[in-house]
């Protein structure tokens, strides 16, 4: 039977009959060698308990000296290496909060209220520098750059125009008001900080405008000449290294939303028409909400994005989109309980939405505390220029033998599904076994398809926890008049 397209990625067009290809929790992957297809899928990584600060969903994360810290509810907590917590303080708010460090302070900005500086000797303290609070603040994001945490402004008594500016030296409490600069290659309002291979780069909603450190007394950014980006920032947490670059979600003059990569002298979009049109179905409180974060493993190197309701992840390598999501309490599919990740004590550490849990990310993991994680995949529709089609018999190659002893998992099946409606509605859900443990070569065969009068979509779901992929699809599709 000829090789039929399964790893395409997640695609679903405004109008499904054009395109409704789901790739849930399923990872598209090329081999880098002759294998059994030319593509396949593998299972996204699971996540075990790691630590419970039994606080509310996560706020922000970040790693300072090799200590993993995490602001869940209003507390911000140390997560230690054995699992255990200690609550540092309170931040307020509600929101997500930005945070960077210089290696012995770690700033904690709550957008346009209140910022902290931690420290391991001198605890969590509020700045309180009058220049700060009244003159150049409230900020609203901070990175940090050769010795200076640098934060941005869009309304300050320091100046009539939206301003980035500077802590002093390798302090993250003292603040000068003459410490500031503009982006003045275009009067929008800055919406983002980002720093880029020791560049920073100051964001506005149509531009980006790069920056360098020239020493010496006073404010040390001066702009550099004739590198200005023709896209600008439009969600300030968006903005992530990625793949020895960074990505963020934004546009241009008269544009709306996309994901944009910087190439060096300017930007390439890597987010395909039906991210775009997900990303700008979305208003302006919405857009800014949005935040990313990176994953890398075994060859993949991902960057997600996290919306309120649905999370996506690009992989450099293979350049497909792929969807994210976890079940709740009551085992319904809902977004990525994901909201954040950070590397510390050897592991990938991930923080919860739905609860105070950090976890543990990893490969060889095939569940999400405890659930089972379901892995979906739809192909793009079959058709012969609208002739009626017949299907006598469709193969799926899956990984097989990896079932549990006994318990979940044990008896493990794929079920298979099809819609000749255009993906509106799918139905005739049958399933085939995934073998037993050891049954390495159990196959998964449907016969006597029947016929779609123009074209036909399948999908395939696997809900078990255990180590699976999809290696290939197979059919035999016929033009029957």
């Amino acid at each position: 039977m000829p090789e039929l397209p399964i790893a395409t990625g997640f695609y679903e067009d405004a109008s499904k009959p054009i395109a409704s290809q789901e790739c849930t929790n399923l990872l598209p992957q090329v081999p880098q060698t002759n294998a059994l297809s030319q593509a396949q899928l593998v299972q996204t990584p699971g996540i075990n308990e790691f630590a419970d600060t039994g606080n509310f969903a996560a706020r922000g994360e970040h790693e300072m000296g090799s200590l993993a810290y995490s602001v869940n509810g209003n507390t911000l907590y140390r997560i230690n290496s054995d699992g255990t917590d200690t609550s540092l303080g309170t931040i307020t708010g509600s929101g997500k909060v930005s945070i960077a460090d210089n290696g012995l302070q770690m700033c904690i900005v709550v957008p346009g209220s209140t910022a902290y500086i931690y420290s391991v000797a001198g605890g969590l303290v509020t700045i309180t520098d009058t220049d700060f609070t009244t003159t150049l603040g409230p900020s609203q994001q901070v990175v940090y750059k050769d010795g200076f945490f640098t934060h941005f402004n869009n309304s300050s008594a320091a100046s009539s125009q939206p301003i980035f500016f500077i802590s002093n030296l390798n302090d993250g409490t003292a603040y000068d008001a003459l410490d500031f600069g503009t982006a003045e290659v275009d009067p929008d309002a800055i919406t983002a900080l980002h720093v880029n291979r020791n560049q920073l780069y100051v964001g506005g909603r149509i531009t980006i405008e790069p920056f360098q450190n020239i020493g010496g007394a006073g404010f040390p950014y001066q702009r550099i000449p004739g590198a200005v980006v023709q896209k600008g920032i439009r969600a300030k947490f968006t903005a992530k290294d990625f793949d020895n670059s960074y990505v963020f979600v934004g546009g241009g003059v008269n544009e709306k939303p996309a994901v944009w990569r910087f190439t060096g002298g300017g930007a390439s979009k890597i987010s395909t028409a039906a991210i775009d049109n997900i990303l700008q179905g979305l208003n302006e409180g919405e857009l800014a909400a949005i935040f990313s974060s990176v994953y890398s493993e075994n060859g993949a190197f991902i960057y997600y994005l996290h919306l309120n309701d649905r999370t996506f992840g690009y992989d450099a390598g293979t350049q497909k989109w792929h969807e994210r999501k976890s079940k709740n309490s009551f085992g319904q599919l809902v977004n990525w309980r994901v909201n954040g990740i950070l590397e510390a004590y050897g592991k990938i550490l991930v923080t919860d939405n739905q609860s105070g849990k950090i976890g543990e990310m990893d490969k060889d993991i095939y569940t999400e505390y405890g659930d089972s994680i379901q892995r979906i995949v739809s192909t793009t529709p079959f058709n012969s220029d609208g002739n009626h089609l017949g299907f006598p018999e469709m193969e799926i190659t899956c990984e097989s033998g990896t079932a549990n002893i006994t318990g979940a998992g044990s008896d493990p099946y794929i079920s298979r599904s099809f819609s000749d409606d255009g993906g509106y509605t799918f139905g005739n859900t049958t399933k085939r076994s995934l073998g037993l443990q050891g049954e390495y070569n159990k196959r998964q065969i449907w016969r006597r398809e029947g016929q779609a009068s123009r074209f036909r979509i399948y999908r395939f779901v696997v809900d078990e926890p255990i180590k699976m992929s999809i290696i290939k699809l197979e059919g035999d599709i016929e033009v029957t008049r």
